[in-house]
């Protein structure tokens, strides 16, 4: 079979699971958004952040390491889960020991309860890291989408039920620590492991050797993707972070439906080509060209709808949300292109090169948080600051990618995105236009609008730019649907 068929195969499983989702997800938020307080939403996004920083610690790498080498034996994969179950365990007790200091640290006393039930799924989590390697490796890419699927329906009506008895900040407790579970289960069962005693140093040294800098990097975004609810939670409030956290998962939303369905797919099929670095930048540029033309559109939706969207999904208790949404929305265009250059660098096996994209994001995106704090102190100024940070993250880490990692011109690349550029400039003041003319009362008929407008001025634009052929990749799509049936 060859990249493109695999390539395609794989992304049409995960965006089912993806798409199929969406409307599951949407729901159960709604509901719980309804039902719990924006102070527990803050609380609980200080809890998964520090979860989120030691799972860092239970894959050190190993996860893409896993992917990356094809020529693993049963007794060297044996040896890297024994590591894992020592990660899994010792993180999962160190989380639970510091729980009391972390709650005292951000003077919120529920933190406690919270931190110790998330010790359950930073532990499963752990022990997942292997046998969920397996299964990308292998390219299970339809079990892992229906897997998915499963447990975000298990999980979030659960979730729902506990939200609408009074269960609070609990019922945020359920998916994530249900989903650990059952998504271990599930891979372990498919490809179960043993440990391995002694350990097999050679295979240590062999995958350290390529996922030191993957690691490396993994902590530096950490902080760059984590630093402003790890400072709002501490300098403003648990109320105004609650806010905050709930602009950025909606503005999160689309961009994980979009590029979350490539991502998982790009790395276990392009990693063939990290020898032909020509070829690699081919296919990266017209991938980011394709995702251009989806990014654009949206990031137009979503700003000039901001206000029905988060009064529809969230309800009235989140007005104050609206302007960080909109905010937010801004950095939707660049973050869906840059969202795929992780595991391109990783195909690449340049995973040093990901690592230095993320020392300079991390100082540029903490150092704008820390701005915006200092002397402006609100929630407004640090999505301005996020919305600067990812564009200089971009053009950062592309300039990298094409002068370092693949040696080629970056004129060819900027080439190829400039007749979207136009083509938005010209969609916005159309938009603009637009909402000044007529925009109505009905929440849902606003984002119609405003949708309806952007999505005719884009087509015609591009039809006018020569970027594509509506009819012709109509055709396309159709018939692509109608194999993969």
């Amino acid at each position: 079979m060859s990249i493109k068929s695999e390539l395609t195969k794989g992304v049409f499983w995960i965006a089912l699971a993806k798409y199929s989702g969406i409307f599951i997800s949407l729901g159960i938020t709604a509901i719980l958004a309804r039902h719990v307080s924006p102070a527990a939403f803050g609380t609980m996004a200080i809890a998964t952040v520090i979860m989120t920083f030691l799972d860092i610690f239970s894959d050190m790498g190993l996860g893409v390491a896993i992917v990356q080498f094809k020529d693993l034996t049963s007794k060297q994969t044996r040896s890297l889960f024994t590591i894992s179950v020592g990660l899994a365990v010792s993180l999962s007790a160190m989380l639970f020991a510091s729980s009391s200091l972390i709650s005292s640290y951000y003077k919120d006393p529920v933190l406690t309860d919270i931190i110790r039930w998330l010790c359950i799924a930073l532990f499963f989590k752990a022990l997942n890291i292997i046998p969920n390697g397996m299964m990308l490796k292998n390219k299970r890419f339809r079990a892992i989408a229906i897997r998915t699927l499963c447990f975000q329906i298990i999980s979030g009506t659960v979730a729902c039920w506990m939200a609408l008895t009074g269960w609070g900040i609990y019922a945020l407790l359920i998916s994530p620590i249900v989903t650990a579970i059952g998504i271990f289960v599930y891979n372990f069962l498919n490809y179960p492991q043993g440990v391995a005693w002694p350990i097999d140093m050679v295979v240590v040294k062999k995958v350290w050797s390529y996922s030191m800098y993957q690691f490396f990097f993994t902590i530096i975004n950490f902080f760059s993707r984590n630093a402003d609810t790890l400072i709002i939670g501490k300098s403003l409030s648990m109320k105004e972070l609650g806010y905050y956290e709930k602009s950025y998962r909606l503005m999160q939303l689309p961009l994980q439906n979009i590029t979350f369905v490539i991502t998982p797919v790009l790395h276990p099929i392009l990693s063939s080509l990290q020898d032909d670095k020509a070829q690699l930048a081919a296919k990266n540029t017209r991938l980011t060209q394709i995702l251009s033309w989806v990014s654009f559109p949206l990031g137009i939706i979503l700003f000039f709808s901001a206000s029905p969207i988060v009064i529809i999904i969230y309800g009235d208790m989140w007005i104050p949300a609206i302007p960080v949404f909109q905010i937010l929305a801004l950095s939707v265009p660049l973050q869906v292109m840059t969202s795929t250059a992780g595991s391109i660098f990783q195909a690449a096996g340049k995973t040093k090169h990901l690592f230095y994209c993320g020392i300079q994001s991390s100082i540029c995106t903490v150092g704008a948080f820390i701005i915006a704090t200092v002397y402006y102190h609100t929630i407004n100024a640090m999505a301005w600051a996020w919305v600067i940070a990812s564009t200089v993250n971009f053009l950062f880490a592309y300039i990298v990618m094409y002068r370092f990692t693949f040696r080629q011109p970056l004129t060819g690349f900027f080439a190829k995105l400039f007749p979207q550029f136009v083509n938005s400039a010209a969609v916005l003041a159309v938009v603009v236009l637009a909402v000044k003319l007529r925009i109505p009362t009905s929440p849902i008929l606003q984002i119609i609008w405003i949708a309806g407008v952007t999505l005719l001025a884009t087509l015609f634009m591009g039809t006018l730019l020569h970027q594509y052929n509506i009819k012709e990749v109509s055709k396309k799509i159709a018939q692509r649907f109608h194999k993969q049936g």
